[in-house]
């Protein structure tokens, strides 16, 4: 079924342009543009304009991919030749969100008043990391502000990937563990003090095994109120927790310490940390100012701090891979790569291969652990359910004294 699109892109003069098309699908009306020599900047469905005007009903906030995509397109019009104004005053007409909009025009008027765009940039936009004002800073003083804000935003969604898959990777089990305990909480809560009032009336001892699921279910039946608030309280507090990161950098250094997860979250940190210092060099940021904003990006605050050392011994003269060697913050692998990039001149592009090689090895572990996770998780349901059914038909049994 066709339906219509809004789009805006970019002629071969260089020219912004608006208009609608007629596709079946979003691909279909990029290769129609496409065809007639257009350089797509936006595509969206009548729907989606809707929801981007203001005062729409349940308007959701401004997402990271929302910052994402007004930086790509940002940089994609200034690529094309389009003057710096003209293309904030085409993004704030066409931002996915309103308070995207109501940014860019605020960011026009700071411009038109003869500020610089990184000043523009860090006031009407406080939210983006701030590598990403940094690189701005960088790519406008070299007169390379196009490639450097598709950086800023290519770092930006790499980051976000990478969350992305630590959240996705932990999602399955999650809801493994948090269903089984809540199907053992049932059972325990419902059925067995059923069959606990079914056998009350035994005289004979039961196997020791019913005797503890028995009692257990009568206790957690009569004050199944308190367990129900443990529950709810200990709910609250993890995700207080998830909420306030002093707590949240305990629990990461916690886990950072555990067996396949560990590691596995320490590779994914190097190969921020690389991909990150190799973007800011790539694009003229001095390797000090490099190195501060890699480390900022850290999550692990013991990774972190072993990184801030290494940057103040690089203040002193030290070369980077001897400061980070002193450390022993990254495996010699690491070091070898550093090193070579040093003596090379390569830095960035060797930083860059040390972020896709430790990015690589990451996502290696991830399903390494995850293959051992699920099952675990598994059979940790079904031992909990499994046992509770075995010692109930124990003791069924054991009161009719049918040989098992």
């Amino acid at each position: 079924m066709s339906q219509s699109f809004q789009y805006e892109a970019i002629d071969t003069a260089g020219r912004v342009l608006t208009g609608k098309v007629e596709a079946t699908h979003s691909r279909d009306a990029q290769r129609n543009l496409e065809r007639q020599g257009l350089t797509l900047v936006s595509l969206s469905t009548a729907r989606q304009e809707l929801l981007k005007r203001p005062g729409t009903l349940f308007q959701r906030g401004v997402t990271a991919q929302d910052r994402i995509l007004a930086l790509k397109q940002l940089a994609l019009l200034l690529r094309s030749g389009v003057p710096l104004v003209q293309a904030i005053s085409t993004l704030k007409g066409q931002a996915t969100h309103p308070a995207l909009s109501k940014a860019f025009g605020d960011m026009e008027r700071h411009l038109r008043s003869g500020e610089p765009f990184t000043t523009a940039l860090t006031t009407t936009l406080p939210s983006l990391p701030s590598y990403a004002y940094q690189l701005a800073a960088a790519g406008e003083a070299i007169g390379n502000l196009g490639e450097s804000l598709e950086d800023a935003a290519e770092q930006m969604a790499y980051d976000q990937q990478l969350r992305q898959d630590v959240r996705n990777a932990l999602t399955y089990p999650a809801i493994l563990i948090v269903t089984g305990i809540a199907a053992v909480l049932f059972i325990f809560i419902v059925v067995v003090p059923r069959f606990s009032a079914m056998l009350s009336s035994n005289k004979e001892p039961l196997p020791w095994l019913s005797t503890v699921v028995l009692e257990t279910g009568l206790f957690f039946n009569e004050h199944k109120m308190v367990i129900l608030l443990i529950t709810a309280a200990t709910a609250a507090a993890l995700w207080h927790i998830s909420r306030n990161a002093k707590l949240m950098s305990q629990v990461r250094e916690v886990v950072s310490q555990l067996p396949l997860i560990g590691v596995w979250l320490r590779d994914a940190e190097v190969a921020r940390w690389a991909s990150m210092l190799a973007t800011m060099l790539r694009n003229g940021v001095d390797l000090i100012k490099g190195l501060t904003l890699a480390r900022d990006a850290i999550n692990l605050e013991s990774l972190r701090d072993r990184l801030d050392q290494a940057t103040k011994l690089v203040r002193t003269g030290h070369s980077l891979s001897s400061a980070i060697s002193s450390q022993q913050a990254f495996s010699k692998t690491a070091l070898s790569l550093i090193q070579v990039g040093e003596e090379s001149g390569e830095l960035p592009s060797m930083l860059q291969s040390l972020a896709k090689l430790y990015e690589d090895t990451a996502r290696q572990r991830m399903k390494r652990f995850l293959l051992m996770l699920e099952p675990a998780a598994i059979l940790f349901i079904g031992v909990g359910i499994g046992g509770i059914v075995a010692a109930i038909m124990l003791a069924i049994t054991s009161v009719n004294q049918v040989a098992i």
